[in-house]
């Protein structure tokens, strides 16, 4: 397969931000709110439609026997979606956005291009990239095969030796 030079600049710096990943150098933060509707590659209607559904459901079937326990069942599934469904739902979500950016350059652009994605440095949460407009390729540059360079990466210096030199495009959340 014969590949743009910006498609194999692509596929090796998603490369680099795949070891830097796996080396916990980075982290990759998931906006539920952005990425968790019709649109998006990871949106799952179904994760989100079925358990409401059953939940209602079961409520209804009790309140066919008995209003007041009925309408206790419906509040305690309101209470249940909340605080069980929908975070099981947002870490669903977290664990199938992850892994469909680090499956390949493609993935990784078009869930960037939709937004909704923060690519932050373990060591120092403040420095990272957001999505859709921050430069993720900038921010991969910053990791040399392995050995990462750059403001918290490693112990290379700016100017002078008086601090981390800024990385370039990157932005600082």
């Amino acid at each position: 397969m014969v590949r743009s030079p910006q498609a194999a600049q692509d596929y090796r710096l998603h490369g680099r931000l795949i070891e830097a990943f796996m080396a916990d150098r980075i982290k990759i933060v998931v906006d539920f709110n952005r990425l968790n509707r019709t649109g998006s590659p990871v949106f799952n209607p179904w994760e989100n439609v079925v358990p409401l559904l059953c939940l209602i459901l079961a409520s209804l079937a009790v309140m066919a026997f008995n209003l007041v326990a009925g309408t206790l069942v419906l509040i305690g599934a309101m209470f249940a979606y909340a605080f069980f469904v929908r975070p099981w739902i947002a870490q669903r979500l977290r664990t199938r956005t992850i892994e469909n950016m680090l499956k390949n350059a493609h993935n990784w652009q078009v869930i960037w291009s939709i937004g909704g994605v923060v690519v932050t440095l373990t060591s120092n949460p403040r420095i990272g990239v957001v999505a859709p407009a921050g430069n993720w390729r900038a921010f991969a540059k910053q990791f040399e095969g392995g050995a990462a360079v750059g403001p918290g990466l490693g112990d290379r210096m700016g100017p002078g030796g008086a601090g981390p030199e800024p990385m370039d495009d990157a932005t600082v959340v």
